[in-house]
C-alpha cells in the first residue's frame, strides 16, 4: 500500500491525493469484508509512521478509510484501532510503546480506546494502576490493549491496559448492532501511561472519527434509499415520481450534506493541530440530531423491505444509533465560538474582511440607529424608504458593496466567499441590504447582459444609485413560474408589456423591474419566455401596496398597460430567458440562506440574558446551544455553496439546500428564542419588551423565508432530482 501512496505525505494530503487514497480504499472496500483482508490489502498499515513500515498518513487520509468504510457498511474496527490507536500511540507513546504496538497494527492486531467512565464512576490512575468502570468499549475481547482514558490527581492520562489481564472483567453490553461491546471494569490493573497530553489528543480524535464515520453510514443507507424508490414501482410508476417520496429524500440529503460538512470540519481542525473543541461539540451534536430521524425516514421509504434483518439498512440504522450514543452530544453541551476557533476554515484575509465588516456594519447601526433597537439600523425597519435610501448610498459611497464582484465592474475582484461574508455580516446587524439587485441581478447581468446593460448597470449598482425589484409571481402563476401570462409584443424597436405581477418586494421603490414575460405564446411554456429590464417611470407601470404579518410595505401588486420597453433592454436571447430565471434564482436561494441572521439573533438573547441574569438557565443554555450548532452548520454550508460558485458554477442541490436549510430553521429557532424571553423576562421591562418586539418582527417577516424564492416543496424536488438523481416529480 505504502507503493502505491507513497506520494501522499504525512498530515498535509491534498483534495487530489485525498481521492487517491479514497480510489484504492474503494476498490479494496468492494472485495475485502473482513479485518484479515484489510491487513492483506495494506490499509492497516496507512496511519503507522515510515519508520515502523507504515505509510505515515494522518487524520484526514484515515478520515477517508472511515467515511468509506461506513457508506460501504464494513464495521470494523477502523476507528478503534486505525484512527484512535495507532494515531495516538504515534504521537503520544514512548518509543517501546510505538515499537511494541504501531508494527503489530500493521500486521492487523486490534486496540481499542476507553473513554467513557460509567455513570457515578471515575477511573483513577496511580502508580501504574488503574481502577474505574468504563462503557461502551468495543472489541475489548480481540484488543491487544486498550487505550483507558483516567484521572492522574488533576491531570487526565491515557494508559495502556491489556484485556487479559489480572484485575481487567469484561461485562458484554448492549448495542444495536452486533459489534462485540463491553463494559470494562478495571481494578488496580496495570497499566502503561502515554506522554504528554495525549488524553485531549485521543479525544478529539475519537470524536471527529465517530462524526465522519457516522457521515459514511448515513450516506451509505441515504443512497440505498435513493437507488431503492427509483427502481421500486407502485400505481404503475417509480416510487421516487411521488412527490412526497421526493420530499423526504431531500430531507435525508440535506441531513447527510450538513452532516459531511460538520465532520469534514472537525477532522481538518483536528488534523491541523487547530483549535476544535466548539466545532467537535457541533459535529457530535449534529450526529445526535439529524442522523436518527434520517435513518427513520429511509426505512419508510422501504416500506417491508427496510426491516427485513437481511437488507443493508438494518445495518446501517443499528450502526448509526450505536454512533449517536457513542457521542451523545446534547445542545447544551456546545459552547458558543471561542474567538480563538472562530472561522478558521476562511483564510487570514478572509477573516479580518469579517471583522472590517462587523465593525462597519456595526458603524451603520450606531449611525443609522432605531430608538426602540439601538442594535438594529432603521433600515431595518423602514425596509424601502428615504432612510434606507440613504443607507444605501452610505454603502456605495464607502464602496463596500462589490467585494465580490470583478474589478472591471467596479468590484474589489476577491470572490464568492467574500462577497458571501459580506452578505452574512450584514444579516447579523440586520441591515438591510439591495439583495435583489446587487446579489442577484447584478450577477446574473455580469454573466448575460450585453456591454451597454452592464455599463448602465453594474456602476450604479456598486453606487447605490439603482434599485431592482424582481416581477416573477403572478396571480395564476406562482410556484408554477413557467405558466405566466404577461406578454411582451414586438413592436418596432420596442416591446410593448401587459399584464400584472404579484408579490413584487419593493416594486414601489425599484427603478426599475427585472421582468419575466412572454415573447411566444405558442411556444412550450418554458420556451417562450424572456426577460425585460423595464424602467418603472414608465406611464404604463402601476402599483398597489400589500402589507404584512410585520406591519411593513414590503410588496406590491404591479400593473402593466402598454408599458413600452427598448429592445435594448431584453437581457439574453429572446425566448430563451428561462436559464436566466434559473440563475438568478439560484442567487437568490442563496440570499435567502445567510448563517449571520441566525448568529445575529443568538447573540442578541445572549446579550439580553446576561443582563437579564439568566445565561445560566439550562434550558436556556441548551437553546443557545442548539442555534450555535445550527449557525454554524449553516455557515458550512454557506461557504461551500460560494466555493462551488467561484469554480464556475452553483450547485443547485446546495444552493435550494442553504436555502431550505435556513428557513426551516430560522423560523423554528425565532419561536424558541420569543418563548425563552418570556419564560425567562418581563415583557413590562423596557429591554425585554424592545427585544420582544423585536423578535416578534423577525418572527413575522421570516414567514416569506419558505416560499419567497421558490417554495420549499420545489426546492426539495430540485435537491431530490441534482444532488440525488432521481427523476422529475411528474406534474
Amino acid at each position: 500500500m505504502r507503493r502505491i501512496l507513497e506520494h501522499v505525505t504525512v498530515l498535509s494530503v491534498e483534495p487530489d491525493e485525498i481521492s487517491a487514497v479514497r480510489t484504492v480504499v474503494t476498490e479494496v472496500l468492494d472485495r475485502a469484508g473482513d479485518w484479515a483482508a484489510w491487513q492483506a490489502a495494506g490499509l492497516t498499515t496507512l496511519p503507522v509512521p515510515e519508520e515502523h513500515d507504515g505509510d505515515g498518513l494522518g487524520l484526514e487520509a484515515i478520515a477517508v478509510l472511515l467515511r468509506e468504510s461506513g457508506r460501504c457498511g464494513h464495521r470494523l474496527p477502523v476507528w478503534e484501532t486505525l484512527c484512535c490507536a495507532a494515531l495516538t500511540i504515534a504521537a503520544h507513546g514512548t518509543e517501546a510503546q510505538r515499537k511494541e504496538h504501531l508494527p503489530a497494527i500493521a500486521e492487523g492486531a486490534v486496540l481499542s480506546p476507553a473513554l467513557r467512565d460509567a455513570p457515578g464512576s471515575t477511573t483513577t490512575y496511580a502508580g501504574g494502576r488503574v481502577t474505574g468502570r468504563k462503557t461502551a468499549v468495543t472489541y475489548a475481547d480481540t484488543a491487544t490493549a486498550l487505550l483507558v482514558v483516567a484521572r492522574d490527581g488533576a491531570a487526565e492520562v491515557v494508559a495502556l491496559v491489556d484485556p487479559q489481564s489480572p484485575g481487567v472483567t469484561l461485562l458484554p453490553a448492549s448495542a444495536s448492532t452486533d459489534t462485540p461491546t463491553f463494559t470494562v471494569v478495571l481494578e488496580d490493573a496495570a497499566a502503561e501511561p502515554l506522554e504528554g497530553d495525549a488524553a485531549s489528543y485521543l479525544r478529539d480524535l475519537a470524536v471527529a472519527g465517530l462524526a465522519v464515520t457516522a457521515a459514511g453510514v448515513l450516506a451509505g443507507a441515504r443512497d440505498l434509499t435513493a437507488d431503492y424508490v427509483k427502481g421500486r414501482e407502485q400505481f404503475g410508476r417509480a416510487l421516487a415520481q411521488f412527490q412526497a417520496v421526493s420530499l423526504q429524500m431531500a430531507d435525508v440529503y440535506v441531513a447527510s450534506r450538513t452532516l459531511d460538512l460538520a465532520a469534514d470540519n472537525a477532522v481538518w481542525r483536528v488534523a491541523n493541530g487547530l483549535p476544535a473543541t466548539d466545532d467537535l461539540a457541533v459535529a457530535g451534536y449534529w450526529v445526535s440530531r439529524v442522523a436518527p430521524a434520517a435513518f427513520r425516514t429511509c426505512h419508510h421509504l422501504h416500506g417491508g423491505m427496510g426491516v427485513d434483518v437481511t437488507y443493508p439498512l438494518v445495518g446501517f440504522t443499528s450502526w448509526g444509533t450505536d454512533l449517536a450514543h457513542a457521542l451523545d452530544t446534547l445542545p447544551g453541551q456546545v459552547p458558543v465560538e471561542y474567538p480563538a476557533s472562530k472561522n478558521l476554515e476562511l483564510t487570514d484575509e478572509q477573516r479580518a474582511l469579517k471583522a472590517e465588516l462587523r465593525e462597519w456594519f456595526a458603524g451603520l447601526a450606531e449611525e443609522f440607529g432605531h430608538p426602540a433597537d439601538p442594535g438594529a439600523v432603521e433600515g431595518a425597519w423602514d425596509r424601502h424608504g428615504p432612510s434606507y435610501q440613504k443607507l444605501i448610498k452610505r454603502m456605495g459611497k464607502d464602496g463596500w458593496m462589490g467585494v465580490g464582484w470583478p474589478k472591471e465592474y467596479g468590484g474589489h475582484g476577491l470572490g464568492e466567499v467574500e462577497q458571501t461574508i459580506f452578505a452574512n455580516e450584514a444579516q447579523y446587524h440586520d441591515v438591510h441590504l439591495p439583495a435583489v439587485t446587487l446579489q442577484t441581478v447584478g450577477p446574473t447581468l455580469i454573466r448575460y447582459g450585453t456591454e451597454k446593460q452592464k455599463e448602465m448597470f453594474l456602476p450604479r449598482i456598486l453606487a447605490g444609485d439603482v434599485h431592482f425589484a424582481i416581477g416573477y409571481s403572478e396571480p395564476d402563476a406562482g410556484t408554477d413560474l413557467a405558466s405566466l401570462r404577461t406578454t411582451a409584443r414586438r413592436d418596432g424597436d420596442h416591446y410593448v408589456v401587459n399584464g400584472q405581477k404579484m408579490w413584487t418586494t419593493g416594486g414601489h421603490q425599484a427603478d426599475y423591474l427585472w421582468l419575466a414575460v412572454r415573447t411566444d405564446p405558442d411556444a412550450p411554456k418554458h420556451k417562450g419566455i424572456s426577460i425585460l429590464i423595464v424602467d418603472t417611470k414608465d406611464p404604463g407601470y402601476s402599483w398597489t401596496p400589500i402589507i404584512t404579518a410585520d406591519g411593513s410595505h414590503h410588496v406590491n401588486a404591479t400593473y402593466f398597460n402598454d408599458v413600452r420597453v427598448p429592445v435594448d433592454m431584453l437581457v439574453g436571447e429572446e425566448n430563451e430567458g428561462w436559464k436566466l430565471i434559473t440563475t438568478q434564482l439560484n442567487h437568490e436561494r442563496v440570499m435567502l440562506g445567510p448563517a449571520g441572521r441566525i448568529e445575529g439573533l443568538r447573540d442578541r438573547v445572549i446579550r439580553w440574558a446576561e443582563t437579564a441574569g439568566v445565561r445560566d438557565e439550562p434550558d436556556l443554555v441548551a437553546l443557545l446551544g442548539e442555534a450555535t450548532a445550527i449557525f454554524r452548520v449553516n455557515e458550512l454550508l454557506n461557504w461551500a455553496v460560494a466555493r462551488a460558485a467561484e469554480g464556475g458554477s452553483i450547485s443547485v442541490a446546495d444552493a435550494s439546500s442553504s436555502k431550505v436549510f435556513a428557513s426551516d430553521h430560522v423560523q423554528h429557532l425565532v419561536a424558541d428564542l420569543i418563548a425563552a424571553v418570556h419564560r425567562y423576562g418581563d415583557a413590562g421591562d423596557p429591554a425585554t419588551k424592545d427585544l420582544l418586539d423585536y423578535l416578534d418582527s423577525q418572527a413575522k417577516r421570516n414567514l416569506v423565508l419558505t416560499f419567497g424564492g421558490g417554495v420549499q416543496e420545489v426546492q426539495r424536488e430540485l435537491i431530490a432530482m441534482f444532488g440525488l438523481g432521481l427523476p422529475r416529480v411528474p406534474r
